[in-house]
């Protein structure tokens, strides 16, 4: 049996691939509807066994196959829908010619941010949630492997951290240095959201001081609300509220907050030796820029709606 010039040796693969079949459906004077078959291109033979590498319940939905298949693996799993086939995609992948596969790039982009959007909107029962959890974190481990992905380091927060970075000779590249902290640019809306989201969370307490002109007054109202909404493991330390923290808005207290815990988080084993330290300042810098980015091409964050729409819809 032969299919798209595909040998199938026996019914029992035809019953396997039946399996990741697409049904195209039968319009008015056609013939019965047809069934196309699709055989993975993947050797899988002695490679990892990813768990739930099967499942198809999470598949983004916001993912469309780009007819090439310069990178099999990621074809088989725009197919298949098969998460292990992605994960596969992450171990094949060739960094060193990224920039010739920017469709394929985005996709990947897409994947992850959409499995991280099912988290944040909160509608996953505990099972649902460990899974994609599992997903989440074994694309971190085959990515930190690989460092630098993209030419960047990535943090869940949505910003990356730049290491022997190249000038281009423009505009935008004027002020740039070697090392420094950034956006993802492949995910802006990544980092937009994690701002926006924190700064909702505490919009509600903000009421009760935004006319105080006591920076002293305005200091101690908000370390009073961290502790009060915040888990312990997550409220600064009085050092850092004295010295790291700026009150004299909700925009500048949410960067403050998100520049301390960027602090905190632990790189990657792979990443470079030099630490990269951010503050109030640079995170509100990094948020107006994403400001400007969205504005300036709103597409970039309009198709991040779309995928937030469906999984709530």
């Amino acid at each position: 049996m032969s299919i798209f010039r595909q040998h199938i040796g026996s019914l029992k693969r035809k019953k396997e691939l039946d399996k990741n079949a697409k049904v195209v459906k039968r319009r008015k004077g056609d013939y019965a509807p047809t069934r196309l078959f699709f055989e993975p291109r993947t050797v899988v033979k002695g490679r990892t066994k990813f768990k739930w590498g099967n499942l198809k319940d999470f598949y983004p939905p916001n993912l469309a196959n780009p007819l090439t298949c310069r990178i099999p693996s990621l074809i088989d799993f725009l197919e298949t829908r098969q998460p292990k086939y992605f994960f596969y995609t992450l171990e094949d992948w060739d960094f060193d010619n990224d920039d010739n596969f920017p469709v394929e790039k985005e996709l990947v982009c897409k994947a992850i941010m959409y499995w991280r959007l099912m988290l944040f909107t909160n509608e996953l029962d505990k099972e649902s949630s460990k899974i994609v959890n599992y997903y989440l974190n074994t694309a971190n481990k085959i990515i930190s492997s690989r460092m630098p992905i993209f030419g960047y380091w990535p943090y869940k927060n949505g910003l990356v951290h730049y290491y022997n970075y190249i000038k281009d000779d423009t505009y935008k590249d004027r002020n740039k240095k070697q090392y420094f902290i950034s956006f993802n640019p492949d995910i802006p809306s990544m980092f937009l959201s994690y701002f926006d989201e924190l700064r909702e969370k505490l919009f509600q307490h903000e009421r009760d001081i935004k006319l105080e002109k006591s920076l002293k007054v305005k200091e101690e109202y908000w370390i009073k609300i961290f502790k009060s909404i915040f888990e312990k493991k997550k409220i600064p330390g009085a050092v850092a509220f004295k010295t790291s923290f700026n009150y004299q808005n909700l925009d500048l207290v949410v960067a403050s907050y998100i520049a301390w815990e960027h602090n905190k988080f632990r790189p990657s084993k792979n990443e470079p030796k030099i630490k990269l330290l951010a503050d109030w300042k640079q995170i509100y810098s990094i948020y107006k820029e994403v400001c400007f980015v969205r504005d300036k091409n709103p597409d970039l964050f309009y198709k991040d709606k779309i995928s937030i729409t469906e999984l709530c819809s």
